[in-house]
């Protein structure tokens, strides 16, 4: 489901969920078979109304989670930004990410590596850059729960396993 207020991101939509055209037969562009069914509109429909609400425990869990993380470097939010919080992603820039991971999943804190290969470097853009930057911090993110059902138990066994984790360099 997309939503927005330009007329002209509407139409390219539009056409790009229906495999490039507008009219029958007449494709613009390449597209795809993206339509989605009623029940499905139906449901996201529903769901868009929740939005807010999830949105703002996700920022009290961020929040939190800011607070009481410790020897990991935290996200940071620009002064005047309103972060929504789709995803929570710390920095080990000293530690061994694949066993800091192995060793939440032990203390039953799920986590997860989102874009382990910078742009950079995908087939897709063809670049030969050298971007040492990029290349540690895409080699030290790990994103850990932040959404909405957390409970204030799930938050404190995420802290203590981080903390636990991080102090003793795992």
């Amino acid at each position: 489901m997309v939503t927005t207020p330009s007329s002209e991101v509407a139409r390219s939509v539009r056409i790009l969920r229906n495999q490039g055209m507008e009219k029958k037969y007449q494709n613009e562009v390449i597209g795809f078979n993206t339509r989605m069914t009623d029940i499905h509109a139906a449901i996201g429909r529903v769901q868009l109304t929740k939005l807010a609400g999830w949105t703002a425990q996700r920022q009290q869990n961020a929040e939190f989670l800011n607070s009481h993380l410790k020897n990991v470097v935290v996200p940071s939010v620009m002064p005047g930004a309103v972060h929504v919080w789709h995803q929570y992603t710390i920095q080990l820039p000293d530690l061994n990410r694949d066993r800091f991971t192995e060793e939440l999943a032990k203390r039953g804190v799920g986590s997860g590596v989102y874009y382990p290969t910078p742009i950079h470097r995908l087939p897709s853009f063809q670049v030969s850059l050298d971007l040492v930057n990029t290349e540690r911090i895409a080699s030290s993110c790990l994103s850990l729960p932040v959404h909405p059902a957390l409970r204030q138990r799930d938050l404190n066994t995420i802290v203590e396993a981080v903390n636990d984790l991080a102090a003793t360099g795992s």
